[in-house]
């Protein structure tokens, strides 16, 4: 074969020896190396991300904590001031200041008014070991009133207060025997009597009342407003949940008045109860699941002081509640009470008042809603007859009617 034909059928033939040639083998160090540079990478980036991201949250959380403290200081200014007042730059210990001063306040508050706050049980008579865990059921309860020498504790009804032989528990553990004066089925409140001779001097020395029957009407809230929830509002005796008030436009119909509810943004808890305080230490209502149809059962609400005070007043002084027995909603711009229900057999219905009618007097004093209807009533004696002045209805006219209704 000659060299020319040699060369061309190595040219023809060079790719089976291209195919059979041996795979390049890379160096271990090669893939080592490989391998380290790629960790080194992931901890460098890995460790400025963690960085960057730790430094942010710290900002975002300082900042976060500057506009919160500056707010509280801001409401503590208008506090003691009593009017708006338009912020001005403060250094950031003030802030803090005025920060753990308000909590501080809290705090105090809640402490305060669980002075007057106290547990209410059956009256056991067996031994501590023969009792059941399954028959002890305890609410708290409200010392609002001292008269003579008699101590006076707000509660609600419940089947325990309705047993009538109750024991009640002092802070400090010490316990006297309770009576039931009364309970109010329409508001849900129950009021109980202590003897002072059964309670030790250095007992009633720790001992607080809240009184709030003599300032109620000055206790109406605004949107937003603070509250502290005091008495067992989480099922636990003394504790105390600060929140705001979230809605105030809320209305329950009850016989014969018509209750102002206010709904809080606090958690409601279910078998709680206690009372309600503003943050100047004044009692502004009673937590109350009573009415969840209208309230719902998300948050706690609670029925104004100024609802509870007349009745509450009235069960100390041992007067029996007279009875009209309808519920109404108030029409608009005050032109009387629109009866949705009569109840049967009571005085109203007796006397003819009935569904659809509209209240607008009583013995020619003007009713313009159901809480001109409850303070009228709150006047009067079982056995009074009065004069009540109504629109009817009959075949699409408007005719004026006044009918007697002797109250029980």
């Amino acid at each position: 074969m000659s060299r020319k034909e040699k060369d061309t059928n190595d040219q023809e033939y060079c790719f089976l020896q291209e195919a059979v040639q041996e795979p390049h083998k890379r160096k271990p160090a090669g893939i080592i190396k490989r391998a380290v540079y790629v960790i080194v990478l992931a901890v460098f980036f890995g460790g400025t991300a963690s960085v960057t991201f730790w430094k942010v949250q710290d900002v975002l959380e300082k900042r976060d904590a500057r506009i919160y403290r500056e707010s509280l200081l801001n409401d503590a200014k208008e506090t003691s001031a009593g009017t708006k007042q338009t912020p001005r730059p403060s250094t950031e210990s003030d802030m803090l200041a005025a920060y753990e001063n308000y909590w501080d306040r809290i705090k105090n508050i809640g402490e305060q008014c669980n002075k007057a706050i106290v547990t209410v049980d059956k009256l056991h008579t067996e031994s501590w070991y023969q009792r059941s865990d399954k028959e002890d059921v305890l609410q708290s309860g409200l010392i609002f009133k001292r008269r003579g020498s008699s101590l006076y504790v707000l509660t609600q009804v419940s089947s325990l207060v309705e047993k009538g032989s109750l024991e009640v528990s002092f802070a400090n553990g010490k316990s006297a025997a309770a009576t039931l004066v009364a309970t109010d089925d329409n508001l849900g409140i129950a009021v109980l009597r202590m003897d002072v001779n059964d309670i030790s001097k250095s007992t009633m020395n720790q001992i607080y009342v809240i009184d709030f029957t003599q300032d109620a009407s000055d206790t109406a809230l605004e949107l937003n407003d603070r509250v502290l929830l005091f008495g067992c509002p989480n099922g636990i005796m003394k504790s105390v949940m600060p929140g705001n008030v979230v809605n105030t436009d809320m209305t329950v119909q009850a016989v014969d008045d018509c209750l102002t509810v206010y709904v809080t943004d606090i958690a409601y808890t279910e078998g709680g109860d206690g009372f309600v305080s503003d943050i100047e230490g004044r009692m502004v209502g009673m937590i109350t699941d009573a009415y969840q149809r209208t309230t719902g059962d998300t948050n706690w609400a609670f029925i104004s002081a100024e609802d509870i005070a007349v009745a509450a007043e009235a069960i100390v002084e041992e007067k029996t509640p007279v009875t009209f027995g309808i519920r109404g909603k108030d029409m608009e711009n005050g032109k009387g009470i629109y009866v949705t229900e009569v109840q049967l057999k009571s005085p109203a219905y007796h006397g003819g008042v009935r569904v659809a009618d509209v209240i607008d007097s009583i013995d020619g004093n003007k009713i313009r809603s159901m809480k001109d209807l409850s303070l009228c009533l709150s006047t009067h004696e079982r056995g009074d007859r009065i004069t009540v002045g109504l629109c009817r209805s009959c075949s699409g006219k408007q005719k004026k009617k006044s009918v007697k209704v002797e109250l029980k």
